[in-house]
């Protein structure tokens, strides 16, 4: 009995580290955090999800943050100008976030 109450509260820690450690995108003048996909996100710089809450940034509207951190990520497939990998994360079956879907 003791052992699966410890391997519970390992596995409760684990997934409250994990939440709080989420990426999301968000300026510094800015009022909102963002999927690294959002059309609004514009200069956003990556942060962790408890850095902006700490901020006092709230979730946008618009691409729910807060919803799609249960979405699986992935890392976008794209390529940027100067030929880099894209570091925007994304949740869509072709492995390209918003900039590189259409290219």
């Amino acid at each position: 009995m003791k052992k699966i109450l410890v391997i519970g509260f390992f596995l409760l820690f684990g997934l409250a580290v994990k939440g709080f450690s989420q990426t999301v995108y968000a300026s510094d003048k800015g009022e909102k955090y963002h999927t690294a996909d959002c059309k609004l996100s514009g200069d956003a710089k990556d942060m962790t999800l408890a850095a902006a809450k700490k901020a006092g940034k709230s979730a946008c509207g618009i691409c729910k943050p807060d919803e799609h951190m249960k979405d699986k990520l992935a890392q976008c497939d794209g390529k940027t100008a100067d030929g880099t990998r894209c570091k925007r994360m994304t949740g869509d079956k072709s492995g390209k976030c918003y900039q590189h879907k259409g290219k």
